[in-house]
């Protein structure tokens, strides 16, 4: 179900929810935050993957600060539009794959970074299984965004503003549930800390951003 919030199934037009012009100012800043640290972290001779690629957003943003980026993801509208994106960079490739078989279409550490941002690890039916996945093919860290626990108000208005349908809210947990479909969670560091072990990672750090969105780079353990 969730691939329909991705194919557009909520929206009339744009795609508000993945384009930042449309976001509250709070939103608008951590996007630039996070955009400068994940610049900052993979710079370099580096190979790169976006995790759930969405429109490309980060395409124009890293690509040309890195030897190689690749994203991927399974929503056709997704597809077609970071493939758009992507035909203005020579080292930038657009392939579509399950996050849970990653380990199956990229040989094991063909990444020196993977990111898996805005939320994607919190839309997936099996955290675990995907930071698995990630760990296969990634040399050095994985590089992750998710809601904040205790944002429950801003994920609201949010939603408003770019005109994702709410279905039904679990207070209590903090998940959202789209009419489309889409299960959006949202985490602690304690949570983080406990998928990164089951998944054989540590978290080497982690951050805040804008009280918003936490950060968190996980390595091999």
């Amino acid at each position: 179900m969730v691939e329909r919030f991705f194919e557009g199934k909520d929206f009339n037009g744009e795609f508000k929810a993945l384009i930042p012009k449309h976001y509250p100012k709070k939103y608008k800043s951590y996007i630039k935050e996070e955009t400068n640290l994940l610049k900052l972290k993979t710079r370099g001779n580096n190979r790169i993957l976006e995790a759930g690629v969405g429109i490309g957003r980060l395409i124009p943003k890293l690509a040309p600060f890195v030897k190689e980026f690749v994203g991927v993801d399974s929503a056709k509208l997704m597809l077609k539009k970071s493939k758009k994106i992507a035909k203005k960079f020579k080292n930038v490739k657009i392939i579509k794959c399950d996050l849970e078989k990653l380990g199956k279409r990229f040989s094991k550490g063909y990444f020196d970074y993977s990111l898996c941002v805005w939320n994607t690890l919190g839309n997936v039916k099996n955290e675990i299984k995907v930071l698995k996945e990630l760990s296969k093919i990634t040399k050095k860290d994985i590089l992750v965004t998710v809601y904040k626990k205790g944002t429950l108000k801003d994920r609201i208005n949010w939603y408003k503003k770019v005109g994702i349908k709410i279905k039904k809210i679990d207070k209590h947990k903090e998940i959202f549930y789209s009419q489309s479909g889409l299960i959006s969670k949202s985490y602690s560091l304690q949570n983080l800390e406990n998928l990164g072990k089951e998944a054989g990672l540590k978290i080497v750090s982690f951050k805040d951003l804008n009280k918003v969105m936490l950060f968190v780079e996980f390595a091999q353990k």
